[in-house]
């Protein structure tokens, strides 16, 4: 699986990925505002080096909720700083004092009411910024290849990871 296609040729330049949570974030973009009303919490996480998953669930251990009563719209990069909305599911109470959440690598940044749980997939999409070390290569090419990007855009690219480990999502799926 590691030979897999590019929309506009190889890479102009080289370099060292991810050396750090902050080398790559992801900002998830809702599509929407909360509507100030409802019983359910929705917050603004920023997560550095944490599972989505793994976060919804420490969040519902807070609020003294099941699992299910989280909801959020995508799964972010585990190895990276992201920020991304998720609902708490309160009938008819406030809920926690969210300032008061401690669990490493978790930060809440805003709170508001919202009428409806989060489901996957409902955010308009995702934002990057990624750095890269120890770059090699040439920079000329590189803003050339940007032009043809920035006019011709991508293909919604995957790389092996979104099949699993050793390729397990296949199996499940064929199954």
């Amino acid at each position: 699986m590691t030979e897999l296609a590019f929309a506009h040729g190889g890479p102009p330049l080289s370099g060292r990925l991810r050396v750090s949570a902050e080398d790559f974030e992801v900002e998830e973009i809702l599509g929407f505002e909360a509507d100030g009303t409802g019983e359910h919490a929705l917050l603004w996480i920023e997560k550095r080096d944490a599972n989505t998953e793994w976060v919804a669930r420490q969040l519902a251990g807070f609020a003294g909720v099941a699992p299910l009563a989280v909801g959020f719209s995508g799964l972010k990069d585990r190895h990276a700083l992201t920020r991304q909305a998720f609902s708490v599911q309160l009938p008819g109470r406030a809920g926690p004092d969210w300032s008061a959440l401690q669990v490493e690598g978790v930060r809440v940044l805003e709170v508001r009411r919202h009428s409806r749980k989060l489901k996957r997939g409902v955010h308009a999409g995702n934002r990057f910024r990624i750095r890269l070390h120890e770059l090699r290569g040439s920079r000329a090419e590189a803003e050339h290849r940007l032009g043809a990007i920035t006019a011709h855009g991508v293909p919604n690219y995957f790389g092996e990871q979104r099949f699993g480990r050793g390729g397990e999502n296949l199996r499940t799926a064929r199954a």
